[in-house]
């Protein structure tokens, strides 16, 4: 899929662009007056219009000619950048994209920025906890902002807002607790008429609910925004339009991180995981592989329901199984009995990409021993590293053997905030 991106000045679309590198898209900006080189290792195309403060007959001259350059390079759906603090010509850029998309098209104007302390509450912009038009951006010497209203900004420049506010849709902050509330909603401003909606957002979560929703929306959504949205839309509307391939998540890190972080992911996805007994697993009789039988078993039939397979022995309330006492009963060493979990986990994996009808796309693994095991078992000599997804967390390509080539991310056991191993799984996904 090719993303095209109009931005109104460089320095944000290079922004946009390395958001969009995050979440594994290929992406290059280009300056407006130059020809889009057709070349496969870029799927996302930014281009730079120079166009803030533009006089309107040459505004319309540069977007039309890169709306045209962004078409004849073969863009599925094209977003538009804006500045965080609403500057600039937005809602005349915001009219020329909806006239040359064509009539069933719908801008989406999300100005929030979280990670830059940017949220929208009630449709107002807010800066660093200050409402908009009391920062700096309102001694703006060109455009100056006077209010801290997204649709009253618009309205004074978008032919499709008709100098009213109530012509741009609004969704607040108390419809983003419910996906099928929120697309009742948002549908119902489609139904009215209205040509640009406003959405509230306070955080990324907020922003990644809103994108997954109308990814799923067969309408010609525009996102309109300073890069988080157009970023996260791009991720979920490639994710709904992959193939039948599958991811598989395997975890064997007992720690209190990984297990927020798992349970995070489970809420989000909606996917059971696969627990294997981590007593079995740790045990030296028939039981071993036994579990190790069950647990593809059950494997092979939750990738038939699911796009995410979820291997893991962290549980909530986290089970510390006595590893000393087990490595005395069987007169081994501690070291052994680690070995044996992890080489389990490992093992259960490596027969489900086997065993399964469906592709594997790529995997996620958290923990270094249970890293190990799995390219021990396959046969990898290593891993080829290509980008870092998150601090510490690594995404590459097994290195050699049978699984050459083979995606994986590997993420250590104590690292991460809460969404990490999510945010690894879309970046694997989009990759």
């Amino acid at each position: 899929m090719k993303i095209g991106i109009i931005a109104d000045d460089l320095t944000g679309a290079n922004a946009t662009g390395v958001r969009m590198s995050k979440n594994g898209f290929r992406p290059a900006t280009y300056f407006c007056e130059k020809d889009i080189i057709d070349n496969p290792n870029i799927d996302t195309v930014i281009i730079d219009t120079d166009s803030r403060y533009m006089a309107k007959d040459l505004l319309e001259e540069r977007i039309n000619h890169s709306l045209q350059s962004l078409d004849e390079w073969g863009a599925n759906f094209i977003c538009k950048r804006i500045d965080s603090t609403m500057r600039g010509n937005i809602g005349n850029e915001i009219d020329l994209i909806l006239d040359y998309i064509g009539d069933d098209s719908v801008a989406v104007v999300i100005p929030s920025f979280p990670d830059s302390q940017r949220i929208s509450i009630g449709g107002h912009l807010v800066v660093n906890n200050v409402p908009l038009h009391k920062t700096d951006a309102a001694n703006d010497p060109i455009m100056p902002i006077r209010t801290s209203c997204i649709r009253e900004i618009i309205a004074t420049q978008s032919k499709y807002a008709k100098d009213s506010i109530d012509n741009v849709g609004l969704l607040t902050i108390n419809v983003l607790d419910d996906s099928n509330k929120f697309i009742e909603e948002f549908q119902k401003n489609v139904d009215l008429g209205k040509r640009i909606i406003v959405i509230d957002a306070s955080t990324n979560d907020d922003i990644d609910f809103i994108a997954e929703a109308l990814a799923k929306l067969d309408i010609a959504i525009i996102p309109v925004d300073s890069g988080p949205f157009t970023s996260s839309y791009a991720k979920f509307k490639v994710n709904h339009k992959v193939d039948d391939s599958k991811i598989i998540v395997t975890v064997g890190s007992a720690t209190k991180v990984t297990e927020k972080q798992l349970s995070y992911l489970i809420d989000r996805l909606g996917v059971p995981p696969v627990r294997p007994d981590i007593y079995k697993l740790a045990s030296f009789d028939d039981e071993y592989e036994l579990e190790i039988d069950r647990c593809v078993r059950q494997s092979k039939l939750s990738l038939m329901k699911n796009e995410i397979l979820i291997i893991t022995t962290n549980e909530e309330n986290l089970v510390i199984i006595d590893i000393q006492k087990i490595a005395s009963e069987n007169n081994v060493s501690p070291e052994v009995v680690t070995k044996r979990i992890t080489d389990g986990l490992a093992l259960i994996t490596k027969r489900v990409i086997d065993e399964t009808n469906y592709e594997i796309k790529g995997c996620f693994t958290s923990g270094g021993d249970v890293t190990a095991s799995l390219t021990s078992i396959m046969n990898a000599n290593g891993i080829t590293l290509l980008d870092e997804v998150a601090p510490l967390t690594a995404y590459g390509t097994l290195l050699d053997g049978e699984y050459d080539g083979l995606p994986i991310i590997t993420k250590g056991g104590m690292i991460g905030d809460i969404r990490t191993i999510y945010e690894a799984i879309q970046y694997l996904k989009a990759t």
